[in-house]
C-alpha cells in the first residue's frame, strides 16, 4: 500500500509540475507523504476541485484537465482509497527514438520515477495497485514500458 501511495504521489508531481515550484528536488519530495495522506481531502488540497466526478456503485471517479493533460483517479468506495490512476497528454511532440536510452532502462531495477525521469512526460500512464503501464510516443514507435511494485519489468519499442 505504501509503494502504491509513493508512486501516485510521484505520477501527480510529473504530471502537475507546471503547477508548482520548478526545483526537481522539491517536486520528487512529495513521494515522500505518508501513505495516509492520499485520501480525497489531500487530493481536493492539492489539484482542487475535479472538473467531473462520475459515481457508480463500487467506484467513483475525478477527473482532472490541465493543459493537453488528463487524469482520472478512480477510488474505491468500500475503504476510500485509490484504485486506479490514468493519465493521458494529449501534446503532440514528434521525436526521434534516441538509442542510448535503452541501455539505461534495466529490467529488475529501473524504477518508475528513474524512467519517468529519464524519458520525460509521458503520452499515457496507467497506476493501479501493483502494475504500471507508461507509453511514449516517438517518430514512427511507441515505447511501451510495464512496471510491476515500481521495477521495470519489460520494455518494447514497437
Amino acid at each position: 500500500m505504501r509503494k502504491l501511495s509513493l508512486l501516485l504521489a510521484l505520477v501527480f508531481t510529473v504530471i502537475f509540475k507546471p503547477c508548482h515550484a520548478t526545483d526537481r528536488d522539491e517536486l520528487l519530495s512529495i513521494t515522500k507523504m505518508d501513505p495516509e495522506a492520499l485520501t480525497q481531502s489531500s487530493i481536493t488540497s492539492l489539484f482542487g476541485n475535479p472538473s467531473k466526478i462520475e459515481e457508480g456503485k463500487r467506484k467513483t471517479s475525478w477527473f482532472y484537465k490541465q493543459g493537453n493533460d488528463n487524469l482520472v483517479i478512480t477510488w474505491n468506495k468500500k475503504n476510500a482509497l485509490v484504485d486506479k490512476v490514468s493519465f493521458t497528454s494529449e501534446a503532440v511532440v514528434i521525436k526521434t527514438f534516441d538509442k542510448s536510452v535503452s541501455s539505461k532502462l534495466v529490467s529488475g531495477s529501473t524504477e518508475l520515477s528513474q524512467a519517468l525521469q529519464l524519458l520525460g512526460t509521458p503520452k499515457d500512464m496507467t497506476i493501479k495497485l501493483n502494475k504500471q503501464e507508461v507509453h511514449y510516443s516517438f517518430q514512427d514507435k511507441v515505447l511501451r514500458l510495464f512496471f510491476r511494485d515500481n521495477k521495470l519489468v519489460d520494455y518494447c519499442l514497437y
